[in-house]
């Protein structure tokens, strides 16, 4: 397998030109030096402005940590981000699934950010991303979706367990995997109710299958029925796809393309390794039929950072799904970006709210 390089640009406009300069005005807060080549080729039409080369991240180490501020009362002291805690959590349909939470230190302004694997792939595929998104202070939880990792037993109505086996799973089981996602929505909530987060601005990561379970989940989300006393749903913000699929093992993405909010609305980041010629043309087609419902953002550099919504990276590697934010590239550095200035620069409009239902549940 060739060794992971470096993105290069590819024709079209560069997440350089469109995210840097809000690197440079937060350097003091957030340590995100150049991202990583990439394209938003079908976004605009003008000319592509050739991007800074960016420093190499330190070789096999978990990606930079942002400067932390002083304990209040504890001068010299600096406060730690805190240690992540596994948790389990019971789906609705009584899967019980094993989570990995990483709490934030930003309160109510802290962005939480749902990361779902790959198949065959667990949790612990997103630590290195968990903890640096973590020292942004943001708020991470990690899952093992059912028949992964550690979540390989589900509860019968008679008390007893019985177990998983993903190679046996068909496309209903697969759709019962949105069930997992809403179980940790749930958890997210309560969190956000404790002041830990702003679940408003939820944004889900996930990697090849994942993909389409997560869209899928999204439909859920923004079909919720409005009630006039509590906002159950339309929560999630910005999905960030890394090698997505469009079918899988009859699981489709359809019914998520045909959902105005999300092939429209949705602050969309996709990757692709592009030494993968299948996972490179599953990626630019995903990213081109979007591209026809997202809004064309303006020319004008200071107006196109904040409209600009939907983008596309191809970084030079073979690597592909979560492995894109592994070390060696800066995709890491990308998506911190993302989450910035689709979701941290706009928390005005996704204003903290408590979440009661009022029938308890």
């Amino acid at each position: 397998m060739p060794s992971p390089r470096r993105g290069t640009p590819n024709d079209g406009i560069s997440l350089d030109r469109d995210l840097q300069p809000l690197i440079s005005r937060r350097a003091a807060v957030v340590s995100l030096a150049a991202i990583c080549a990439a394209t938003a080729e079908s976004l605009a039409q003008a000319p592509a402005v050739p991007p800074t080369r960016p420093q190499p991240m330190p070789p096999k180490a978990a990606p930079p940590v942002v400067p932390k501020q002083p304990v209040p009362g504890k001068k010299g002291e600096e406060e730690k981000p805190a240690e992540p805690e596994d948790i389990s959590l019971e789906t609705k349909d009584g899967v019980i699934l094993r989570c990995t939470y990483y709490a934030g230190k930003l309160g109510k302004k802290a962005v939480p950010v749902m990361m779902l694997h790959g198949w065959e792939g667990q949790r612990s595929d997103y630590r290195n991303m968990a903890l640096y998104v973590q020292s942004l202070g943001h708020a991470v939880v990690t899952v093992d979706l059912r028949g992964h990792g550690q979540s390989m037993q589900a509860r019968l109505p008679t008390g007893d367990t019985r177990e998983l086996n993903r190679e046996m799973f068909r496309a209903r089981d697969l759709e019962a995997m949105v069930l997992d996602v809403e179980a940790v929505k749930k958890f997210l909530v309560k969190k956000n109710n404790d002041g830990d987060l702003n679940v408003e601005a939820l944004t889900i990561i996930a990697a090849d299958f994942s993909c389409i379970v997560a869209m899928r989940w999204s439909v859920v989300d923004w079909n919720a029925p409005l009630l006039p006393s509590f906002k159950q749903g339309q929560d999630v913000k910005a999905l960030v796809l890394l090698s997505p699929l469009q079918t899988f093992k009859g699981l489709t993405n359809r019914d998520a393309m045909a959902h105005p909010v999300i092939r429209g609305k949705l602050s969309t980041m996709i990757a692709a390794g592009n030494q993968n010629t299948k996972s490179l043309a599953d990626a630019k087609r995903l990213h081109g039929i979007l591209q026809t419902h997202h809004i064309k953002p303006p020319t004008d550099p200071d107006e196109r950072r904040k409209k600009l919504d939907l983008f596309l990276m191809t970084p030079d590697t073979s690597l592909q799904g979560a492995e894109l934010l592994g070390p060696g590239l800066d995709t890491p550095r990308a998506v911190a970006n993302f989450i910035e200035l689709r979701l941290v620069a706009k928390l005005d409009e996704y204003s903290w709210s408590e979440r009661i239902n009022p029938l308890g549940q």
